[in-house]
């Protein structure tokens, strides 16, 4: 009778776990693969592609996100990809459009039709780390103007989930818990670090610390000096201590200052600022991406600048180089 009981239990916690289970994303980091026909896509392309295929150089030009169509016999071989989006109108006639009105739910269909919503999208849909899009109007005319008006939620949800999956990526073997105890507890800061980076080098006398991990080659360089609160931290110091830093530690190479791109990011509410640029070698053809973060800090009383840089010829690096600003914004200086 027992053996009995734990056979049912068994097979109901199989048969939960079976249930719940979903397996990882297929396909790239950063295609987005599109379901829509030839005539509502001609439309909208020229419209939606400046909403969302944002260029980075590294130095070539890569692209952050880009589309691919599918053609609608091959949407179930993509169905369980990391992005992809289903676009059609409630007014088209045609196979892709007729097969995507016919997938969704009748609640969609009536927000739809009243105007209320024409964007939806989910996380997780069919595959775990992905992001399942739907835009749907009543009229292509009334996608192209939400497109051209709020196109920039489309860009939101693909990034947020980019980044969200990316973070899973990154920690889901292990991480290096020892390393970054060990950073903390010897000089007030820290980071989240992925079980492949390891300390290269530091100088406490000059407040440096270098980071590293290979294949391809990434580096996290942190300087901090104490103080800051009242004194200017702009773009200006940014890049001369970037280039003290690089005729201190890397061989004395130098910043494409014409390539320099300055933003803002978000830690944790915490508005930090970011460059993202190139550098270069004065003898040497070699070259890269870099980012990097500066900001003060209210715990330590210090003023840290984070230098992430990468060396990887012939390949892809944009998503390499996101990484790290993921990496970058785990710093902490309390737990």
């Amino acid at each position: 009778m027992k053996k009995q009981i734990l056979l049912c239990l068994l097979v109901l916690f199989l048969s939960i776990s079976c249930s719940d289970y979903k397996s990882l994303a297929d396909g790239s980091d950063i295609a987005i693969m599109t379901l829509v026909n030839d005539d509502l896509w001609d439309f909208i392309e020229e419209d939606i592609s400046k909403k969302v295929e944002f260029e980075i150089r590294t130095p070539q030009i890569e692209q952050l996100f880009y589309f691919s169509r599918i053609p609608l016999e091959d949407y179930k071989e993509h169905r369980n990809d990391k992005l992809v989006l289903l676009v059609a109108t409630l007014a088209g006639q045609d196979e892709i459009s007729t097969f995507i009105q016919k997938s969704i739910s009748e609640s969609v269909r009536n927000r739809v039709a009243s105007g209320e919503k024409i964007f939806f999208y989910e996380y997780n849909k069919y595959a775990d780390r992905q992001t399942y899009m739907l835009l749907l109007a009543n009229t292509k005319e009334e996608l192209l103007e939400f497109i051209r008006n709020e196109g920039k939620t489309i860009y939101q949800a693909i990034n947020n989930g980019f980044l969200s999956s990316q973070f899973n990526q990154i920690y889901h073997i292990a991480e290096e818990e020892e390393l970054s105890e060990s950073i903390f507890e010897q000089f007030g800061f820290s980071f989240r670090l992925p079980h492949d980076y390891e300390i290269i080098y530091v100088d406490s006398s000059r407040h440096i610390l270098h980071l590293g991990c290979p294949n391809p080659q990434r580096n996290i360089i942190v300087y901090w000096h104490d103080g800051g609160f009242n004194k200017v931290i702009d773009q200006d110091w940014a890049l001369r201590m970037k280039y003290w830093l690089m005729m201190n530690l890397m061989d004395k190479i130098y910043i494409e200052k014409s390539y320099a791109r300055y933003r803002t990011v978000e830690w944790s509410g915490v508005i930090i600022n970011n460059i993202r640029g190139l550098w270069g070698h004065p003898t040497k053809l070699m070259g890269g991406p870099f980012t990097m973060f500066y900001f003060y800090d209210g715990v330590t009383n210090r003023t840290y600048l984070i230098d992430c840089m990468m060396y990887a010829p012939g390949q892809s690096k944009a998503v390499f180089l996101r990484q790290m600003e993921i990496i970058s914004s785990t710093f902490y200086t309390s737990r």
